[in-house]
């Protein structure tokens, strides 16, 4: 990545990311277990307590994977699970319950469910432990076939990855491709002082080419900015931006027209609707936006410490991933990726997870403050 090459992650290397968690092959596992179990509890509503509460309480098992194991429940499989707790249970309790038909989930309410809870209840848990067992040991040696082949040879075997890919088809329905976010939406509180939001509004349209288009507004004291931002879907590289600043009784109008492909960036500064400025930078490799430097970051797919790129906000930095800290921010605590810049002027941190989501960055435009996530909603 030294060169500036744009990253383009594989659908193998997705695959694959998920096995490089910082965590033995038996904690990577035993998150993925309890994951599955909770998943298949027929605990409506509770699911999120119940992960925060066992990635508290069972230290050993890797938080991530908690996490990717509760995937195993999705609108497709709920119908199959829940037919399957319910069968199991109404066996064991006795055919007094009636059986389940397809009717039951077309016409599906809770109200519904509860004639059939305690039955439902009972399998779910024996189902539970079933499933939770036989993922822990398909997890368990699905990483140690990987890392293994990894050191060995570098490559992974195609009955390996089929495995991975099988073990991890249903959670496909939950994780978030890193390339959609189309209308997440991050409110950062500015130290020491001010508010941010950062806003994915999904596809746009300039100058008759489809491109991302997200937004950037950041509130303080006297002082308003808001970033419209235009970048090429595919590698997620600026290719315009339109700022507007309010200063106390000024307006500024800032447009930053980038070319991916000739590695320029001009800058046009207006006060008062009046051009006063133009600049024009030339690099050796792609220049980025610092406003959506993290979120650039944030879709390289296979993660370690010591990757590193050549970022150019123009200035040029060497971006490296120094470390994985656990973070406290407003909205809460994340184990997260820790990244700085040489020399040494930002630092971001993005959260260890498949949302990815940039939850501290420090002085990132060379100022001296820090963007502290306070709330984060998903994509619609």
């Amino acid at each position: 990545m030294e060169n500036g090459t744009v990253i383009k992650p594989t659908l193998k290397q997705r695959i694959i990311g998920l096995f490089k968690l910082h965590s033995s092959p038996p904690e990577i596992a035993l998150g993925i277990a309890i994951g599955v179990f909770i998943a298949i509890l027929p605990v409506y509503g509770l699911h999120t307590i119940l992960v925060i509460v066992a990635a508290f309480l069972v230290r050993r098992a890797n938080k991530v994977s908690i996490f990717l194991g509760t995937s195993i429940s999705t609108v497709l499989t709920f119908p199959f699970i829940t037919w399957g707790g319910y069968t199991i249970g109404r066996s064991m309790l006795g055919d007094h319950y009636p059986p389940l038909t397809w009717s039951f989930f077309r016409y599906f309410d809770y109200k519904k469910l509860l004639h059939f809870y305690y039955p439902l209840f009972v399998g779910s848990v024996v189902l539970a432990l079933i499933l939770a067992v036989i993922f822990y040991f398909i997890t368990l040696w699905a990483v140690k076939a990987v890392r293994e082949a990894r050191l060995k040879s570098g490559k992974v075997s195609s009955v390996v990855l089929l495995v991975i890919i099988i073990l991890f088809f249903f959670s496909a329905a939950h994780t978030v491709n890193a390339a959609e976010y189309a209308g997440e939406k991050i409110i950062y509180a500015i130290s020491p002082v001010g508010t941010a939001e950062y806003g994915d509004e999904g596809y746009s349209d300039l100058n008759g080419k489809k491109v991302q288009f997200t937004t950037f507004k950041t509130s303080a004291p006297g002082f308003y900015d808001q970033e419209n931002i235009y970048s090429d879907p595919e590698t997620f590289l600026p290719l315009r931006v339109e700022r507007f600043i309010s200063i106390f009784f000024g307006k500024e109008h800032i447009i930053e027209e980038y070319s991916p492909q000739k590695n320029m960036l001009e800058i046009t500064k207006f006060v008062n609707d009046k051009k006063v400025e133009e600049y024009k930078f030339e690099k050796d490799g792609p220049i980025h936006n610092a406003v959506i430097l993290p979120f650039y970051i944030r879709r390289v797919p296979d993660l370690g410490i010591g990757w590193s790129f050549v970022a150019r906000v123009p200035e040029q930095f060497k971006v490296t991933l120094a470390s994985i800290d656990v973070v406290e921010v407003p909205a809460g605590i994340f184990e997260a990726y820790h990244f700085t810049s040489e020399p040494a002027k930002f630092e971001i941190w993005i959260s260890k997870d498949e949302y990815r989501i940039p939850i501290k960055i420090k002085g990132i435009n060379g100022l001296s403050y820090t963007l502290l996530m306070k709330y984060y909603y998903p994509k619609k």
